[in-house]
């Protein structure tokens, strides 16, 4: 052998001795594990995604089966289950041999450049397995052909090779074959996960009760007219066989899987349902907005829903606590939920969960949304405005922001335009859950069905004193049709709007009440008293005004206080009882003129503060 020969074939061997991947295969794997997905309910859903835009490319109802293979052992002297292997069936277009190969490679799936459809990104079957298990097996068939390959994160590291196994011709598993309800079709996919260890429901009930929870309310647009999801169970033989239901955040949809009554019925209202125009590269594009309220009837009178059991609030129910975990907008991308935004919700607030909300765009908006490649979320979507944007920009006005967001193109500026619009209209939703929340409160201020404590004590001081008042003539005097009468007009005059049979029941509560006093509050408009004294049916009525500032400002953060409350309610009775009592009209009239420059000079006093605070 040459001289030369012997110094190039030295110089390969150092070359090949020095080499180092950046990236030593085994390790990017370890750390893709920890992909951003929530749970196995969330990586299930990109195989649900790959099978239903698969069964629409070929225009098919697709036909999904989740199917759980569970283990019994004995552990502490307990016979206790747990999955060991789950999969994925579907009856869709299935993938020839190199379709398969690429399906497995990060970043290569078919559809990575996708404008439309609910798959685009290419990262779902090896991203969403490796999250839950250390191996998928995948087999898929078309025109007569069945091809299998895999991916295997312990034999990666092992033999450190990084090209995924040729895919070759093979048969399905018998016992997976068993599990499948109904025929094999001509094409399909059958994905089987094994050695799971990041699986964090261990047994199926919580499994499914989970994936049918998110995975219902993912796909609620393509369940029934699109796809059919089995879940199934298998230990030994069938444990568990059930379809999902749609899950409606909004409400709106009979036929979910909502607490009863509201499965077979809707249980909110729509409140709005627009579209908001928005530019971007160039072109216009609609982002659809709807926004749903509860029912009144169920907020102010729950119990009636439930025979088995007495509830405290509407939020304690079955169907209040299933409003909660649905608590936010739903974020929806050609049809398919990517996440529920909280960015415009007060979370800390117990009626925010009477609301729902959905914002729907398509593809083609991923980027100025920020859809991630898990489609898990839209990052960039979260309430901003442009005052916002002058503060970040350093500019004097919102105009001037507008300005120079147009100028530059800017991406923000499509999530401002949506994100005014959502404030805009929760900000209205929210008014008409806190008037259903005000009506309940005043209706129960008429009701003998509480005990209501200041009210009680008033009564009982009123009683000791020897002078009688207006209100112990009514008492004396009017029938009980003119008490009804007067009682029924204070209602109006509250803004009460109730059905006739709720009115009578009320007036009725009232008139029985032990309670002389009835101490409630209302929008008093054109007057600037802090509080109303009237006499109606016999009774001693407080009306706290709750367009003067002190009720905006003070009582109603207190109101659901009892004890503070109390105290305010007191000091405003024994004033009406003082002015009841009073038998010389003149000095009477001093005191209703009195109570009204008070409350003149305290709102002028109050504005003030508040504009300069």
């Amino acid at each position: 052998m040459s001289a030369g020969v012997m110094e190039m074939g030295a110089e390969m061997n150092n070359e090949t001795k020095y080499m180092q991947k950046i990236f030593p295969i085994e390790l990017v794997l370890d750390a893709m594990k920890d992909n951003g997905y929530k749970d196995a309910a969330h990586a299930v859903a990109e195989l649900i995604d790959n099978s239903i835009q698969s069964g629409l490319e070929i225009k098919k109802k697709t036909h999904v089966q989740l199917i759980c293979k569970e283990q019994s052992s004995l552990i502490s002297d307990r016979n206790s289950s747990r999955i060991e292997q789950i999969a994925v069936y579907d009856n869709a277009g299935g993938m020839d041999k190199d379709e398969l190969q690429s399906a497995l490679a990060f970043g290569m799936g078919s559809r990575r450049k996708a404008k439309d459809g609910i798959g685009k990104f290419g990262m779902g079957l090896p991203n969403a397995s490796i999250s839950q298990c250390n191996r998928v097996d995948v087999y898929s068939w078309k025109n007569g052909k069945t091809y299998h390959t895999y991916l295997d994160i312990k034999e990666i590291a092992r033999e450190h090779y990084d090209v995924v196994p040729e895919p070759q011709l093979a048969s399905l598993p018998n016992e997976w074959v068993d599990c499948i309800q109904g025929e094999i079709e001509g094409s399909g996919t059958l994905v089987i996960w094994s050695d799971l260890d990041r699986l964090k429901w261990k047994r199926h009930k919580a499994f499914f009760s989970n994936v049918e929870f998110i995975v219902g309310r993912m796909y609620r647009y393509f369940i029934g007219s699109n796809c059919e999801i089995r879940m199934a169970a298998y230990n030994g033989c069938i444990v568990y066989d059930q379809l999902v239901k749609a899950n409606d955040p909004l409400y709106l949809t009979k036929d979910t899987n909502t607490p009863a009554p509201f499965d077979s019925s809707p249980g909110f209202v729509s409140f709005y349902n627009g579209s908001i125009p928005v530019a971007w590269n160039g072109k216009i594009h609609n982002v659809n907005l709807k926004v749903s309220m509860c029912d009144h009837k169920f907020r102010k009178d729950f119990n009636s829903y439930y025979s088995d059991k007495s509830y405290g609030n509407p939020g304690a129910t079955p169907f209040g606590k299933h409003c909660a975990k649905n608590l936010g907008i739903s974020i929806v991308r050609a049809g398919r939920e990517l996440e529920l935004n909280n960015s415009f919700t007060n979370v800390y607030d117990p009626t925010e969960r009477f609301w729902g909300a959905e914002i729907s765009f398509s593809p083609e908006l991923d980027e100025v949304f920020g859809v991630t490649n898990n489609k898990q979320a839209a990052t960039a979507l979260r309430q901003l405005s442009l005052a916002d944007i002058a503060q970040e920009e350093g500019l004097d006005s919102k105009s001037e922001a507008d300005a120079f967001m147009n100028e530059n193109n800017d991406i923000r500026l499509p999530v401002i335009r949506v994100s005014e619009k959502v404030v805009s209209i929760l900000s209205a939703v929210r008014g008409e859950l806190d008037k259903q929340r005000k009506g309940s409160v005043k209706k129960n201020d008429y009701s003998s069905d509480l005990s209501h404590k200041a009210e009680g004590v008033a009564t009982k001081f009123d009683q000791k004193l020897d002078a009688k008042g207006e209100s112990d003539r009514k008492s004396d005097t009017l029938s009980d049709e003119q008490k009804a009468e007067e009682i029924k007009e204070e209602l109006e005059r509250d803004g009460l709007s109730l059905s006739e049979e709720d009115t009578k029941k009320l007036i009725s509560d009232a008139l029985q009440s032990s309670d002389k006093f009835i101490i409630t509050s209302a929008d008093i408009r054109g007057a600037d008293i802090i509080f109303d004294v009237t006499t109606p049916g016999g009774k001693l009525k407080v009306t706290i005004n709750e367009s003067h500032p002190f009720y905006k400002n003070l009582v109603s953060d207190i109101a659901d206080d009892p004890q503070y409350y109390d105290i305010i309610k007191l000091l405003f009775s024994a004033w009406a009882i003082m002015e009841d009592k009073q038998q010389d009209e003149q000095y009477k009239e001093w005191l209703l003129e009195a109570r009204k420059d008070w409350g003149y000079y305290a709102k002028q006093m109050l504005t003030e503060y508040l504009k300069n605070g």
